[in-house]
């Protein structure tokens, strides 16, 4: 049997098979009611077999067109997860990946890492997303990011998360505050003025939590909106900070100094993608850059 199925045919066989209505799916598709319906004739015909029952009141799959539903379903993600994967090709084969990171990710470890990246794979465009945990969570489900990375306190389903790495979650100071040693428990991080990075920061969220299993309150909190802020008002003396270990590239610049804090306390860093979604070399590539980077931290 030689067959001559297409796009269209297929996903007018999809659209009737959901809707159970011709009129609703031509809508759906930007098609006239006879368009639609020619599509399904043609399908039928290769196939030599009635895939629908229509009746006045109803439109159902047939047996045969129940056995074609998964394998038509397949075939259409298929071709437009290629077909995605080919528009990401760029004029001259340069490829383009999409990554979105989290605020302190973005700030004190991709820098390095694109250099990096650049030199092992030349021919990759990379866009860059700094972003929040949920905002890179539904650029991710929009398709508007290939992967995002970052501390993800909230799992969604279609996602899928990869461990990358754990970091250390250590206390920032100035000279100012001469009795923090070089070890601090977390009972005594609530002695001074903490400020903070707003409460959609996993970090934030981690030390609220941290707070209140010691029963204890945060001392006039101050909240900003930047790492860079935070470290600012910790330099002038405003008040300690609490952040993940790899940010360190950042405290450094400025005349402040990091304590442990014990009992350790350690905040996962995920790569998040679409659930199903294959990935691809370089994403694999600039994926393992970051394990490297976090884990050497």
């Amino acid at each position: 049997m030689n067959l001559n199925l297409n796009f269209r045919q297929l996903t007018a066989f999809l659209g009737v098979a959901e809707t159970s209505n011709f009129t609703k799916t031509a809508q759906k598709l930007h098609l006239s009611q006879a368009a639609l319906s020619a599509s399904i004739r043609e399908l039928e015909g290769q196939l030599r077999c009635r895939l629908f029952e229509r009746t006045t009141r109803s439109v159902e799959l047939t047996s045969a067109g129940r056995k074609l539903l998964p394998v038509a379903q397949q075939m259409i993600e298929s071709l437009e997860r290629v077909a995605s994967e080919l528009n990401q090709m760029g004029e001259h084969g340069v490829a383009r990946l999409r990554l979105g990171f989290t605020p302190i990710l973005a700030s004190n470890v991709v820098p390095e890492l694109l250099e990096e990246f650049q030199r092992q794979f030349p021919m990759v465009q990379v866009d860059v997303v700094d972003a929040g945990p949920a905002d890179l969570l539904d650029k991710l489900e929009s398709d508007q990011l290939d992967a995002a990375f970052g501390a993800f306190s909230q799992k969604r389903s279609g996602l899928s998360q990869l461990q990358i790495a754990p970091a250390t979650l250590m206390l920032v100071c100035s000279g100012q505050f001469s009795a923090i040693g070089e070890r601090i428990a977390w009972a005594q991080v609530f002695d001074y003025p903490l400020i903070s990075l707003t409460d959609r920061s996993p970090i934030a969220q981690q030390v609220t939590r941290i707070a209140r299993q010691h029963s204890a309150e945060i001392r006039a909190p101050m909240v900003v909106n930047h790492l860079e802020t935070a470290l600012g008002m910790v330099e002038k003396g405003f008040g300690v900070a609490v952040f993940p270990s790899f940010a360190q590239a950042a405290w450094r610049r400025y005349s402040v100094r990091a304590s442990e804090i014990y009992p350790a306390v350690s905040i996962d860093y995920f790569r998040i993608t679409k659930a199903g979604k294959d990935t691809n070399a370089a994403l694999d590539g600039m994926t393992q850059l970051l394990i490297q980077s976090l884990r050497g931290s």
